[in-house]
């Protein structure tokens, strides 16, 4: 496909409506995380509907008004059951471990009941980055993908407004998020899924940066590595396959 292809009004709106959410949710005069008294998990739940659930409500509303924009990704991907599977994985591995809280919950449903929130709201996530705005590029080489989606979603974040923000400590968030986001591009170029991706992205969140998970460091990095090696494992398994099935197809232009 050509340049020509890519929406750039489709693609505004749908930032405008991400990027617009998340400064209103966390800085604006709806910021979350100082008005609420709730107990944690409920404000957690809370925070994981809003904060990513309007970035997949923006996707959605980009799709409906100005149609598919290129989509070949969707929740599931060429195979629903290896979706799923590699959804649960984290969830399995924290429920497993446990997550001692002080909200006197039995620390393997408080685990399950974490990860799971983690893994719907990187999925949220991953339906505007990887689903909706990787789609949209795809016309655009790999490298300009990766590139614009990193800065999109460092930017998104709304860090550098954060006191004490230092410009060093957003270079090396912007490259983080950066390099994450070829990765992750990758990913979604095989499975074509949704949910393979956020899974991936719920481990990087279980493993370094989701500090309201308030878990000891070293435990943090056993379960996300944990979670990791049967993740790619999985999606490995899911390319061999893909990989078969290619090699079987009859060429494309005999119909």
């Amino acid at each position: 496909g050509s340049m020509k292809n890519i929406n750039i009004i489709g693609l505004l709106v749908f930032y405008s409506l991400a990027a617009g959410a998340q400064f209103g949710l966390r800085h604006g005069g709806l910021d979350f995380y100082d008005h609420m008294d709730w107990p944690f998990l409920q404000m957690f739940a809370v925070a994981v509907l809003f904060l990513g659930g309007s970035i997949a409500v923006a996707a959605f509303v980009s799709w409906i008004i100005f149609g598919p924009q290129n989509r070949t990704s969707s929740l599931f991907g060429t195979k629903p059951l290896l979706a799923v599977l590699m959804a649960i994985v984290p969830i399995i591995v924290v429920a497993v471990f446990g997550y001692e809280n002080d909200f006197e919950m039995n620390p393997h449903l408080a685990g399950a009941a974490m990860a799971g929130l983690l893994v719907l709201y990187a999925l949220c996530e991953e339906i505007g980055w990887r689903g909706y705005m990787n789609d949209a590029l795809s016309p655009a080489p790999y490298i300009v993908r990766g590139l614009l989606i990193g800065a999109a979603w460092w930017a998104w974040h709304f860090w550098f407004l954060d006191e004490g923000s230092t410009m060093q400590e957003q270079i090396q968030l912007l490259a983080i998020l950066t390099a994450t986001s070829f990765l992750f591009i990758s990913i979604i170029g095989m499975s074509r899924s949704w949910l393979s991706v956020a899974a991936f992205h719920s481990v990087a969140n279980i493993g370094m940066l989701a500090g309201a998970f308030d878990v000891p460091t070293n435990k943090r990095l056993l379960m996300g590595g944990i979670a990791l090696v049967i993740l790619i494992a999985i999606h490995s398994f899911w390319q061999h396959g893909d990989k078969k099935a290619a090699n079987c197809r009859p060429p494309a232009n005999i119909k």
